[in-house]
C-alpha cells in the first residue's frame, strides 16, 4: 500500500518527536472491584506535540505501526515503564504496569534482546511488575512464535495479557496454544452490557472461557457502577475505565491510590453469589436514569427514543414489564418492592406531562416539572437500594430447605438441595497469587478474597462462613499466624480449617503454624495440582466433622431441622429483623386429627405421614432464607424473614394445598377423607418490641383460630399497628 504524502510527513515529524523526547506515558488504574484494591495501571502513550498539544495514540500510532519507527517507540515505552516501576517501588507502591506491544515490535527478531537490555539497564525494577499486552489477532496469527516469546518472558517473571479479547477469531481453538496470563474483555462489549443481551452473553462466555483456562480476566471501558456490578456478577472482578479513573500523569498515581474508594454500589455485591434472576434489580437503576435522561434531553432539543408505549405507560417500559411479571413472582412479598410501584408510576406521569408541555411550547412549566422528575428519580433509586439490600440479606443467609447450620461441603455430600457451593476464603496481599488461586479453585468452589488480616477476620465472621481458609503468612500489619490464632479463639470460627500458604518452609515456621491451629502448609511457589489435592483432602476431613455436629440439629424422623435449631434460628432472625427494621413472619402448621390417624393406622404409618409432610416442606419452592423445622409431635414451623402478611399468607396457602394434594387417606378425620393441615401465621412489623416468645404466641393463637374455624385452613391476622 502506497504511503500518502500526509502520512509520510506525520511519520517524519513523529520520528523527530521521539528523538526530542516529546512522548509521554499516562497511567489508568485497574482495580479489583470485589476487594476494593488497586492492583495495577495500564501505561498509555501520548504525544506532547509542540504545536498541536497533547495527542492521543489514535492520531499518530496507526501510521507508525507499519514502519520500523513503532519498534523505537515501543522500546521507549518499555524503558519508561521500568523506570516508573522502580520509582513506585521506592515509594512502597506495589503496582503492576501493563504496556501495549505492537505486533511489528513483538515479531521483531531482536525483541527479546532489546527487552533484556532494558531490564539490565534498570536492574532494581522488578520484572514481575511488568505486563505486556498484545493484540489477540496478532497472537492468533503467530501462535508458535508468540508462545515461545511468552515462555521466555515468563522465566524473567514478566506476564502477558491478550488485549481486546473477543474481537478476534477462533479464540477457543487457539487459547490453549497462547499461555497468556490475562484476558482483557474489549470495551466495545462492555459499553452496552446493560442494554444488549448479545453483549451480556458474549461477555459471560469470555469470562467462562477465562475461568476454564485459569486466566485472569479484566474488563476495559467500565463507565458506570452498574456495569461494574454486573461484571462482578458474571465473574469478572478486575476492571478499568473512565467510571473508575481517567488516565493520569505518573506523579498523580500515588495520591489517587491512597484516596481511592470503590463505588458504594459494589459493596452490595462484593460477597454475594447473586442469582441471574436478580439481574433486573441491578439494571433497574440504569433503566430509571435512562428514562429521565431521555426526558431531560428532549427539553434540550434532542429526539426521544422510546418504543411505543414506553413514555406514558409504566407497564410497557423494560422495568415495568419485569416488575409486573417475574419481579412480582420473585419479590412480591417485600415491602420495598411493593413501594416501588407508586413512584415508578409517578415517574411516567411526570415524563408524559413534561413532553406534552414541551410540545405545546410551555418551556417554563416543563422545566419546573423536570425538577420534580429528578426528585422522583431519587426516590426510586433510594427504594431500589433498599430492595437490593433486602435481597442481599436473603442471599447472604441463603440456606438449604432444611436450614441445617453446617458447611456447604456437608450439605452437598448428604444430598441437601439448594445449598451454596463450597466456599473458600483466600487471604493474600499479592494480587497475582489471589488471581492464580481463584482461577484454579473457582471451577469447583466459590472463592472469596481478603488482602489483609483484618478483612479476613471480618469475612470469616459473616453468617455464611467459609468452609476452608487459605492463609498467607507474610502480610503487612497482622500476619497469618495472628489471624489464625484469633480465628481459633473465636467460638464462631474455630472450626474453620486453615491452610497456610507461605514461602517460609523452615521447621520452626511450620511448628508455629500448627501451634496456632493450622492444619496444613503449602509452599510457594505452589503447584496447582498439589493445591487442589490438599484442599480436597481438608474438605473431606471437615465433612466428617460437620456431619457429626449436624446431627444435633436434625430431626431424626423427618430429616429437617429440629426444635432446638428452630429456636436458635428464630432468636437470630428476630434480632436481624430488629436491626434491619424489616418484617418477620412465622407459620405454625398442625396435622389435623393426627391422634385419630395414629389410632386407626398405627404409629408406623403416623411416622411415615410425618416424614412425607416433612419432605414436602423441605422441597417447597420457597424463598432464599426461609427456614423449615419440625416443631414437635405433629407440628411444623416455617420462619419467613423479610416477609409481610400478604407474602406469608400466599406461602402458607401454597403449603396447605400441596400437603392436601398428597391425598394421604385419613378415614377417621372429620375434616376431609385425606390428611390436611391447619396453619396459623404471625407477622410482626413492630420490630422494636419483637421477641421469639411473642411471635410464637401469636402464631399459636392464629393456629388455634384455624382449628376453631373448621381446620384445613390458613389464618393470618393482621399484625398490631397496621
Amino acid at each position: 500500500m502506497q504511503e500518502s504524502t500526509g502520512d509520510a510527513s506525520l511519520l517524519a515529524r513523529l520520528a523527530e518527536g521521539v528523538k526530542n523526547n516529546e512522548l509521554r506515558l499516562v497511567y489508568q488504574p485497574k482495580v479489583n472491584m470485589r476487594t476494593g484494591r488497586v492492583i495495577g495501571v495500564e501505561a498509555l502513550l501520548r504525544w506532547a506535540h509542540p504545536e498541536l498539544g497533547i495527542l492521543a495514540p489514535g492520531a499518530f500510532l496507526p501510521v507508525a505501526e507499519h514502519d520500523d519507527l513503532i519498534v523505537d517507540i515501543g522500546t521507549w515505552v518499555i524503558r519508561e515503564a521500568l523506570r516508573q516501576i522502580l520509582i513506585w517501588q521506592q515509594q512502597n507502591l506495589d503496582l503492576v504496569v501493563s504496556i501495549n506491544i505492537a505486533p511489528r515490535q513483538l515479531l521483531d527478531p531482536d525483541f527479546l534482546q532489546v527487552l533484556n537490555q532494558c531490564l539490565a539497564d534498570e536492574p532494581d525494577a522488578y520484572p514481575s511488575r511488568l505486563e505486556l499486552e498484545i493484540l489477540e489477532s496478532a497472537a492468533l496469527e503467530n501462535t508458535a512464535v508468540i508462545r515461545a516469546l511468552i515462555d521466555a518472558c515468563r522465566e524473567k517473571g514478566i506476564t502477558f495479557s491478550l488485549d481486546d479479547f473477543g474481537t478476534g477469531y477462533a479464540s477457543l481453538a487457539y487459547l490453549r496454544q497462547i499461555p497468556a496470563d490475562v484476558l482483557k474483555i474489549d470495551q466495545s462489549f462492555v459499553r452496552d452490557l446493560l442494554t444488549e443481551e448479545d453483549d451480556r452473553l458474549l461477555v459471560s462466555g469470555v469470562i467462562g472461557l477465562a475461568h476454564a483456562f485459569r486466566r485472569v480476566v479484566v474488563a476495559e471501558g467500565v463507565e458506570t457502577a452498574a456495569q461494574g456490578a454486573l461484571l462482578m456478577r458474571l465473574g469478572c472482578n478486575i476492571a478499568q475505565g473512565y467510571g473508575i479513573a481517567r488516565p493520569m500523569p505518573a506523579e498523580d498515581v500515588a495520591d489517587w491510590v491512597a484516596n481511592y474508594e470503590p463505588d458504594a454500589e459494589w459493596a452490595a455485591w462484593d460477597d454475594m453469589p447473586w442469582d441471574m434472576d436478580d439481574l433486573p434489580l441491578l439494571m433497574a437503576r440504569s433503566d430509571q436514569c435512562i428514562y429521565v435522561d431521555q426526558i431531560l434531553g428532549y427539553l434540550e432539543g434532542k429526539d426521544l427514543n422510546f418504543q411505543p408505549g414506553e413514555l406514558s405507560d409504566h407497564h410497557q417500559c423494560r422495568f415495568g414489564r419485569w416488575y409486573y411479571h417475574e419481579g412480582q413472582a420473585r419479590y412480591g412479598d417485600l415491602d420495598e418492592f411493593i413501594e416501588l410501584e407508586a413512584v415508578h408510576k409517578a415517574l411516567h406521569e411526570l415524563g408524559t406531562e413534561i413532553v406534552r408541555l414541551k410540545d405545546c411550547g410551555e418551556l417554563t412549566p416543563a422545566a419546573a416539572m423536570a425538577k420534580k422528575l429528578l426528585n422522583v428519580r431519587t426516590q426510586i433509586l433510594s427504594r431500589l437500594d433498599s430492595l437490593q439490600q433486602q435481597v442481599g440479606i436473603r442471599v447472604a443467609h441463603n440456606k438449604s430447605p432444611t436450614q441445617i447450620n453446617v458447611s456447604a461441603s456437608t450439605r452437598r455430600a448428604v444430598g441437601i438441595k439448594g445449598g451454596n457451593p463450597v466456599q473458600i476464603l483466600v487471604v493474600d496481599d499479592t494480587p497475582t497469587n489471589i488471581e492464580v488461586l481463584a482461577g484454579a479453585l473457582s471451577r469447583e468452589y466459590t472463592v472469596k478474597f481478603a488482602t489483609n488480616g483484618e478483612k479476613a477476620l471480618e469475612m470469616a465472621n459473616r453468617p455464611e462462613k467459609p468452609d476452608l481458609i487459605l492463609l498467607d503468612v507474610m502480610m503487612p500489619g497482622m500476619d497469618g499466624y495472628e489471624v489464625c490464632r484469633r480465628l481459633k479463639e473465636n467460638p464462631d470460627t474455630r472450626n474453620i480449617p486453615v491452610m497456610f500458604i507461605t514461602a517460609r518452609s523452615d521447621m520452626e515456621d511450620q511448628i508455629r503454624g500448627y501451634q496456632v491451629g493450622g492444619v496444613d502448609f503449602i509452599s510457594k511457589p505452589f503447584q496447582i495440582p498439589i493445591v487442589l489435592a490438599r484442599v480436597s483432602a481438608q474438605l473431606r476431613l471437615k465433612l466428617h466433622s460437620d456431619l457429626l455436629e449436624s446431627r444435633a440439629f436434625i430431626d431424626g424422623l423427618t430429616g429437617i431441622a429440629n426444635r432446638r435449631h428452630m429456636d436458635e434460628v428464630l432468636e437470630n432472625e428476630c434480632r436481624r429483623a430488629q436491626r434491619n427494621k424489616m418484617a418477620l413472619s412465622l407459620l405454625m402448621i398442625d396435622v389435623d386429627h393426627f391422634k385419630e390417624y395414629n389410632d386407626h393406622y398405627g404409629h408406623g404409618a403416623g411416622d411415615e405421614c410425618l416424614r412425607q409432610i416433612g419432605g414436602v416442606l423441605a422441597m417447597m419452592p420457597m424463598r432464599p432464607g426461609d427456614f423449615v423445622a419440625r416443631y414437635g409431635g405433629e407440628e411444623f414451623s416455617v420462619i419467613l424473614p423479610g416477609c409481610n402478611i400478604t407474602g406469608a399468607q400466599i406461602i402458607a396457602e401454597r403449603i396447605r394445598v400441596t400437603i392436601e394434594a398428597l391425598n394421604l387417606p385419613h378415614a377417621h378425620s372429620t375434616t376431609a377423607r385425606h390428611v390436611t393441615v391447619s396453619i396459623g401465621c404471625a407477622t410482626s412489623r413492630q420490630t422494636d418490641e419483637l421477641t421469639p416468645e411473642r411471635l410464637l404466641a401469636a402464631a399459636d393463637q392464629a393456629l388455634y383460630q384455624a382449628k376453631q374455624q373448621g381446620r384445613n385452613r390458613v389464618v393470618c391476622p393482621l399484625p398490631e399497628g397496621t
